[in-house]
């Protein structure tokens, strides 16, 4: 099965959740209890893809995003920053203190598809979308990865790589993928 199988649309006010689960009850409970409101409050816009039955098989919410070098409290040292500027080849007399980036805030796939493909092929789609039709400038893919093997795992076979050190015994973990390296 692949993402193709299904249809691409926006969350609505009359979408039936219907036995939508991802198999991680924050996930789903987001998408069930959260999203509309997050999008009627211009916080994150949701996305689902459907199935014929219009049962949900994937959801992903975005939403605007920037990284800001706050100094040492939010525990980018210029070290830190520095040496991600020199990772993402930025040139020096370029570099800057706040990238504009896009948020990844959830996404889950209902387990009924769990091992088909079809969480690659939606990263794939959400890297895509974002350089496609997000309009204003973005550099990067952020998220805050559940700390768990599993989700780091898929993160990292998906290009995301780790932004700091420092929260790697947090519950999150800030990880982005460098959208430039699709063009």
């Amino acid at each position: 099965m692949h993402l193709t199988d299904f249809t691409f649309t926006e969350l609505t006010d009359s979408t039936d959740f219907g036995r939508f689960d991802c198999g991680e009850p924050k996930m789903t409970d987001f998408l069930i209890e959260d999203a509309k409101n997050y999008q009627k409050q211009k916080i994150a816009n949701t996305y689902l893809f459907v199935q014929d039955d219009l049962s949900i098989a994937a959801y992903f919410c975005i939403s605007n995003d920037c990284l800001v070098d706050l100094g040492e409290e939010s525990g980018y040292t210029n070290t830190v920053f520095n040496r991600f500027h020199r990772k993402i080849k930025l040139p020096n007399p370029k570099r800057i203190r706040q990238y504009p980036a896009i948020k990844v805030g959830r996404l889950g796939v209902d387990k009924k598809h769990h091992g088909t493909g079809v969480a690659y092929d939606l990263m794939a789609f959400i890297k895509g979308f974002s350089i496609k039709d997000h309009k204003p400038a973005c550099r990067l893919l952020l998220l805050d990865a559940l700390n768990q093997p599993r989700q780091i795992q898929y993160y990292k076979r998906n290009g995301f790589e780790f932004l700091l050190d420092y929260d790697a015994d947090e519950k999150n973990r800030i990880m982005y993928f460098d959208l430039i390296k699709l063009f």
